[in-house]
């Protein structure tokens, strides 16, 4: 037997396993394990993969076969079907292609019919709000116990989002959770298998076109929208995927703060804490736009510091440093360290004025009553079910400002 570790996967670790049978035959698996990353211990775990997994092996639905779970439900063994996740090397008219089977196998999931398949332990809403309603209270949980300090603009986020779910649902299906291109296999331009079923739940197929419209980042739909249409019936509803637009970042806060809570996972701390950051910015965007409210807050002027050429110094250490390191592993925890060291260089040069502007404003808006972050806390619940724009304009303010101290991490392109 042989394994191998690719560098991909954050939650879980992932290894490609070779396994030889007595009569000398390869068999290609893959092993996905729990490592203290953002999920361990929770009901996100390998056992409910398995789940869906076998659930859908017989539907036509492209799964890889579950070939037995570790003792615990700690570690899943899959078969490795054949293919990649990895779009980049393709030209426009091959990953158009893929994309469009991708849409067809999206399409044949959700012409399921929901109530044939067995998903025990899946809760099955009753009504068109607990479509969003049960899977979003789960994940408000995960953010109550294992987020040591979950930003107050997530937690305005998620009571908004419970309280006022969309009112009608097209069909209910088994929402994949997490669809679009780093989540299928391909090969040539057929899809082989979809995977990284985590975050499936029972509720509306507009949420899986929202985690497609995170990750085409700008690029028109409209004709693959179409296509899922003609395959399914199901109308895209817009106004529905802005809703859950607004939910795919606020689950993906809440799952990089957790990564953040037990100290980066695999990946380390660093990249978490600035994703993390990116995700509480677009959400900040999209929930502003949403609720139709627009704030431009005064900012803070960068002043020089005595230490500002010495981190300056550090940065072009340790990018010199990362030109020379061979090792993967170890150039990317290198690299890594200029994140810390760019919000270093931002909070010697920021941090005491965004603090007291912050002091200032919390002040301003609710007076003395609430003047620390616990006090805030207790106020977001019920603020974020009546969407409180005082207290939504106040957040806003605040990630404004602290969105600077990421500023120039956030304004460069994505690696």
């Amino acid at each position: 037997m042989s394994a191998a570790r690719p560098a991909v996967g954050g939650s879980r670790e992932l290894y490609l396993v070779d396994v030889e049978t007595p009569d000398g035959a390869i068999v290609p698996l893959v092993l996905r394990c729990e490592a203290g990353g953002s999920f361990t211990g929770t009901d996100i775990s390998p056992a409910k993969e398995a789940v869906v997994y076998r659930a859908l092996e017989h539907t036509g639905v492209p799964v890889p076969r579950v070939v037995g779970m570790a003792p615990g439900n700690a570690a899943l063994l899959m078969e490795r079907v054949p293919g990649t996740t990895d779009m980049s090397q393709l030209d426009a008219a091959q990953r158009a292609r893929a994309t469009e089977h991708f849409i067809d196998a999206l399409a044949r999931l959700h012409n399921l019919d929901v109530g044939d398949l067995e998903l025990p332990g899946f809760a099955r809403p009753s009504t068109p709000e607990e479509h969003a309603r049960l899977d979003l209270d789960a994940w408000a949980r995960l953010g109550d116990e294992y987020v040591a300090h979950l930003d107050p603009l997530v937690r305005f986020a998620g009571a908004w989002l419970r309280a006022h779910p969309p009112t009608s649902v097209d069909r209910t299906v088994l929402v994949h959770g997490d669809a679009g291109p780093g989540n299928f296999l391909f090969e040539g331009d057929e899809v082989t298998g979809i995977v990284d079923w985590e975050f499936a739940h029972v509720g509306d197929p507009m949420d899986d076109w929202a985690w497609i419209d995170m990750r085409a980042a700008g690029d028109d739909l409209g004709q693959l929208q179409d296509r899922y249409h003609a395959a399914t019936g199901i109308t895209i509803d817009h106004d529905r995927i802005r809703y859950w637009r607004v939910a795919v970042d606020y689950r993906c806060a809440i799952t990089t703060s957790m990564a953040a809570s037990r100290g980066g996972g695999a990946r380390g701390l660093a990249p978490y804490l600035l994703v993390t950051e990116r995700y509480v910015v677009g959400l900040a965007d999209r929930l502003a736009a949403l609720l139709g409210v627009t704030e431009t807050p005064e900012l803070p002027a960068p002043v020089t510091t005595a230490r500002t050429r010495s981190f300056d110094l550090l940065l072009d250490g340790i990018r010199s440093a990362v030109r020379a390191i061979d090792d993967p592993e170890a150039r990317e925890a290198t690299r890594n360290l200029q994140i810390l060291v760019h919000y270093l260089r931002a909070y010697d040069e920021l941090g005491a004025q965004i603090e007291a502007m912050d002091r200032d404003d919390r002040l301003a808006t609710f007076g003395a009553a609430v003047g620390n972050d616990a006090a805030l806390r207790d106020l977001l619940d019920e603020a974020g079910r009546d969407g409180d724009e005082v207290v939504l304009r106040y957040l806003l303010r605040r990630t404004r400002r602290e969105q600077m101290l990421w500023a120039t991490l956030l304004d460069r392109p994505r690696r």
